[in-house]
């Protein structure tokens, strides 16, 4: 043990030792209310101080990614106030509080460590596998969620939607895609409070947000974090392209993609998918950590992603550092042939936090063709 986590470890010990009324033991775990406070006092400390000992660069990087996000979030707050629903996510609340997030994985470790259930070796060796295997998904969920926030910053925002799906509720029965209710997807509506996480008994998918951009004349809608949805839609818009959802649209997905929708009407691109289809993207981004996959896996990855999602306007890899032995100034570098008449399929972009570096993505967006009078007299 390290000094830090040892010293904190005994405080914790010795106050259990000092109130025999706290049981602690194989089969039972009894703490009374009266001393409650105190003992997770010394427990959280204990969690503290082993995240600190054993992991301080992981503290480090999230307390830069915390600043960052909560600058752009606060640069977006006019427009868009992310709160969390019921559920809270991980990523959100490490974002939050990164130190307390990781130590929530060391809670059962700990009181087993009490119980004589683990020794210390076997102790550190399980508390260290649980962050080990959380920090990378929340990091990288977190990331996106800045690179979101600062793509909509770069888009100069003019008004802001939210589409008010309802929740599964306990009366409601979910079934199979081809016996599953129908129902209308809401309208869009003007809003300025949006969800950091949707609800994962949402009966559609539908956008994180959607936003009337000054910058593109258009609206765009962005959804990370998809879900498939539990119910049919009953008027998914005909303007846009829907393929079934199977497995391997999912495998594609469960990465942690982020889908970019554009049109002239937010109606048409208030549904992202439900229980049996999926809207085509036009454009679809993939935030990544470079220290945990090389360039070449991400990808190899998304080349598999494009040969099902088919974006029309293609991927971009969005790194928050740049991959080693690569010196990239954060233009789009192409790493697959174009298809006739179109740009490159996947791009790549270093951002790190550097908003300005994400351009291009909106750039891709503006290529898109605009039908004569799109907006006209929108302010």
């Amino acid at each position: 043990m390290s000094d830090a986590f040892r010293h904190a470890y005994e405080a914790l010990t010795d106050f259990i030792s000092n109130h025999p009324e706290i049981e602690i033991g194989e089969s039972v775990t009894s703490i009374p209310e009266e001393v409650r406070p105190q003992f997770y006092a010394f427990f959280n400390e204990a969690r503290n101080a082993f995240i600190a000992e054993h992991f301080p660069e992981c503290l480090s990087r999230a307390a830069l990614l915390k600043l960052e996000y909560c600058r752009a979030a606060e640069k977006a707050a006019q427009w868009l106030l992310f709160e969390e629903g019921p559920v809270v996510s991980k990523c959100g609340r490490f974002l939050e509080d990164p130190s307390g997030s990781l130590a929530r994985e060391l809670f059962d470790p700990l009181f087993d460590l009490l119980k004589n259930r683990e020794t210390r070796d076997s102790f550190r060796q399980k508390a260290s596998c649980g962050i080990e295997s959380l920090f990378p998904v929340v990091h990288r969920g977190g990331y996106e969620k800045w690179a979101v926030v600062s793509l909509a910053n770069l888009m100069d925002i003019r008004k802001g939607y939210r589409v008010p799906v309802r929740d599964l509720q306990p009366g409601d029965r979910a079934k199979s895609s081809t016996l599953a209710p129908m129902e209308e997807v809401p309208e869009p509506v003007e809003s300025t409070h949006f969800l950091f996480s949707h609800s994962p008994k949402s009966i559609f998918a539908v956008p994180d947000f959607i936003v009337l951009s000054g910058k593109l004349n258009r609206y765009v809608s962005i959804r990370s974090e998809f879900k498939e949805g539990v119910y049919n839609a009953s008027n998914a818009s005909m303007e846009r392209e829907w393929s079934p959802i199977d497995a391997d649209l999912l495998k594609s997905l469960e990465s942690g993609l982020t889908l970019l929708y554009t049109s002239e009407k937010p109606g048409s691109i208030a549904l992202v998918g439900d229980v049996s289809k999926f809207c085509r993207p036009d454009l679809v981004l993939w935030c990544v950590d470079s220290c945990n996959l090389t360039k070449k896996e991400a990808l190899e990855r998304m080349a598999l992603a494009d040969s099902r999602l088919r974006p029309t306007r293609g991927i971009f890899v969005i790194a928050n550092e740049p991959w080693p032995g690569h010196e990239e100034t954060g233009e789009p570098q192409a790493e697959k042939a174009p298809i006739e008449g179109e740009a490159p399929r996947i791009r790549t972009l270093t951002a790190g936090f550097d908003c300005s570096r994400l351009m291009p993505v909106v750039e891709a967006l503006s290529d898109t063709v605009q039908e004569p009078g799109a907006l006209h007299g929108q302010s």
